[in-house]
Order: C-alpha cells, then sequence, then structure tokens
C-alpha cells in the first residue's frame, strides 16, 4: 500500500494541523473515528481506539475527503488539481484505500499498529510535536532479571497515584499521542491497573500492556481487562523449558506464565509472544518456536542481552555474532511454523526482518511522571505533570540532536 501512495507526488502544501472527529458513515460505518494532521501534513486514523494507522502526506489527505464525506468525483478532482497527476491514478489510489482502511477496520488477526507510509516518520520528523507511543512505567516492582543489567535507574522514587496517572493519559491525548503502553516492572501489580485501562478507553487512546502474563492465568481478570478496553499485549516467555524459564525469571513462574499466554490467545486481543535471548535460552530456538505455534501463538518479537550495551557485564550476555545466528535461527523457525516475527534491536541484518528501534517513535514516562528517552535510560527531559508539555519535548529534541552527534 505504501508503494501505491508513493506515486502521488508531495510537493502541495499540506493540509491545516488539527484533530478530527467522526462518528463515520459510508467506508467507515458505526466505527468511531479520530483523524489527526501533523504539520507536515502526515497524520494518523484512529479507529474505534484500538487501531492506529499512520498516514502519509497523500493517504491522509484523500481520507480525510472521505471522512467529509465528498464523493469519489470530488476527491478525485481535489487531488488531480493539488498534484497535478492523472484521475485514472488517483481513483485507483482510491480505491485501494477505501479496502485497505475498511479491512483494517474489520480485521482481528493484524497489528494494530500499522504504517501506510514508507518515508521516515520517526518521532523526530519535522513536523511532529509528541512521540508516536509512550510507555507508562507504573511500577518498577516485580521487574524482572534482565532489568538489574539493562535498565538504570533511581534507587528510590516517589510514585504517583492512579488520579495522576488518569490526568497523564489525558496530557497525552491532547498534545497528540495516539497511543500508550502499560509497562513496568509488572503493570499489573499496579492497584486499580483495570480502572486505568478503561479510563484510557474513554478518552480515545489505544492501549497496550507488556506483562510476564502471570495474572492473565484468572481468565476473569483477562475478561475484566477486554471489557475494559485493552488494545493488545505482549507476554514474555523464557523458553519452552521450565527449568531455564525459571530460572533466568529467578522465580517458579513457567506454569502461571504459559496459563496466562493461553489465556490471552483465547482472546480477541492481539497477542504477541516475547522473548529476550541469553546464552541461557538460545540453543534450541527450533524446539521453542514450535512450541509457541502449538500454544496458539501467530506473533513473535524477539531481542537479546548484546554484549557491551548493557549496564552490567553477565555470562548471560551475548556478543553481535551470537545475536545474528540467533535471528537466523528465529527467522527460519517461524517462517516454517508461519509466526509473524519482530526483532527489537539495531543489529544490521541482511533480508526482509521487520525490525523495531525503540528510540525512533517512543519515549517512557517514570513511576513519578519524569518523562524518559526509553526504559534504559533515566534522563528526565522534566515531569509532565510539573512542567508544560512544549518544554519537554524542546528537551527531547535537543537531546536527539546530541545523540546524532555521537
Amino acid at each position: 500500500m505504501a508503494n501505491v501512495m508513493k506515486r502521488l507526488f508531495t510537493w502541495a502544501r499540506p493540509l491545516k494541523e488539527g484533530v478530527y472527529h467522526y462518528r463515520s458513515g459510508g467506508t467507515l460505518e458505526g466505527h468511531r473515528v479520530h483523524l489527526r494532521i501533523e504539520s507536515n501534513g502526515s497524520g494518523f486514523l484512529i479507529i474505534d481506539a484500538d487501531k492506529i494507522l499512520y498516514l502519509n502526506q497523500t493517504a491522509a489527505e484523500i481520507i480525510k475527503g472521505f471522512l467529509d464525506g465528498k464523493s469519489d468525483e470530488e476527491i478525485i478532482k481535489g487531488m488531480t488539481e493539488r498534484y497535478r497527476v492523472k484521475k485514472d491514478m488517483v481513483s485507483e489510489d482510491l480505491d485501494t484505500l477505501k479496502h485497505t482502511v475498511k479491512r483494517f477496520a474489520e480485521a482481528t488477526d493484524i497489528d494494530p499498529v500499522t504504517y501506510l507510509t514508507d518515508k521516515d516518520i520517526s518521532m523526530f520528523t519535522n513536523g511532529f510535536s509528541a512521540p508516536h507511543r509512550m510507555d507508562l512505567l507504573l511500577t518498577y516492582n516485580n521487574s524482572n532479571i534482565y532489568r538489574s543489567f539493562c535498565f538504570k535507574h533511581p534507587e528510590e522514587v516517589k510514585t504517583i497515584n492512579l488520579e495522576q496517572w488518569k490526568r497523564i493519559i489525558e496530557i497525552l491525548w491532547n498534545v497528540g499521542v495516539p497511543h500508550i503502553l502499560f509497562a513496568g516492572g509488572e503493570p499489573t501489580s499496579f492497584e486499580n491497573f483495570v480502572e486505568l485501562v478503561q479510563f484510557a478507553e474513554e478518552v480515545g487512546i489505544v492501549t497496550g500492556l507488556l506483562t510476564n502474563g502471570e495474572k492473565l492465568e484468572n481468565m476473569k481478570y483477562i475478561d475484566s481487562l477486554v471489557e475494559a478496553g485493552l488494545d493488545h499485549l505482549q507476554i514474555t516467555i523464557d523458553s519452552h523449558s521450565k527449568e531455564i524459564h525459571n530460572t533466568l525469571v529467578g522465580e517458579t513462574t513457567w506454569e502461571r506464565t504459559v496459563r496466562g499466554l493461553g489465556n490471552a490467545l483465547a482472546t480477541p486481543l492481539y497477542c504477541v509472544a516475547h522473548t529476550t535471548f541469553t546464552k541461557k535460552n538460545r540453543d534450541d530456538i527450533p524446539g521453542f518456536i514450535s512450541f509457541l505455534k502449538e500454544k496458539g501463538v501467530y506473533a513473535f518479537a524477539g531481542d537479546a542481552l548484546k554484549e557491551g550495551r548493557i549496564i552490567k557485564e553477565t555470562e548471560l550476555s551475548l556478543t553481535e555474532d551470537e545475536i545474528r545466528e540467533v535471528i537466523e535461527k528465529i527467522v527460519e523457525a517461524t517462517v516454517k511454523n508461519e509466526i509473524a516475527f519482530v526483532w527489537y534491536g539495531e543489529e544490521n541484518i541482511k533480508g526482509n526482518l521487520k525490525t523495531s528501534g525503540v528510540w525512533e517513535y517512543n519515549m517512557c514516562i517514570e513511576p513519578n511522571g519524569d518523562v524518559t528517552p526509553c526504559e534504559c535510560e533515566y534522563r528526565s527531559f522534566g515531569n509532565i505533570l510539573k512542567e508544560e508539555w512544549s518544554t519537554v519535548w524542546k528537551n527531547a529534541i535537543r537531546y536527539n540532536k546530541e545523540m546524532l552527534k555521537s
């Protein structure tokens, strides 16, 4: 789809920046829709507060046209005048875009965050005023063993309460963040977590959950999250071997995690299984992926403890060559088992593997309200409850420039 939309020239002045709300008819009949246009002309479409479609300038303009109730003829006429392209080209792209958006709105088997652009839309691309996603670290409690190697945080922070987190969600929505991820520590250990999810649904923001899955072994609990409006989740499981998983986690949690994963896969939520690879759990990747397939997993994400990139060295860490070998084995196993695969990392990998960087699209909010680059680094850009967002964002931009220089 990105290649289709790329055919349209993008020299025309972008549409006016703003947020537009629709209880739409036509292509999106019966859906609650928010369309945000950025100052650079790109935008994102939020459907029913559970799916996000990122758009380039021409896709955003066409979608706004049919959401505004314009006829196909009016949209085609406007696009040909603004971009000086042939009518049949715009007509073909309009039909394709309508079909794509309709399928995206109705599908239950796709990633709820999708991109209809092949351009750089990192959050520091000129024209964006907020990250595409904010990770809310509700607590540092119940952190797994990897946090001691990867994440550097203050020994103690004054944590904020439920009402303050609600205020943060409102602020994020108002400044243009369409997507939040509840993380930690273990976010399900946060008191009144279900109420917080429900509040986010009422605001209209898309929500995800990063969890160890243990609390999800209670089907009533996961049903309450679905009813509250949670949109997607990722469950970390470190091995199909109970002994290896429990060793890496430091607790006897494997059975609860596996039951929680099974319960999550039985819901309508988009569910990703996740693993951090180490020297301890890298040996039987084909067996592990086959185990996940047997459990019903259809999407898998991986990363690794990388030697030289962690704050405390460990015998568990892998070299870059070892990580490449791990990835090759995962690719082979996931293709064989028809499981979607994404790698969370910056390793230089050949082929069409989908990778996901941390700093390009999202930032974090710590349990005290401080905004930081990511889970791996505690450098405060300011406290979102105490400072204007414009100040926080300027500090983030300054940090990004420093990162690029170094």
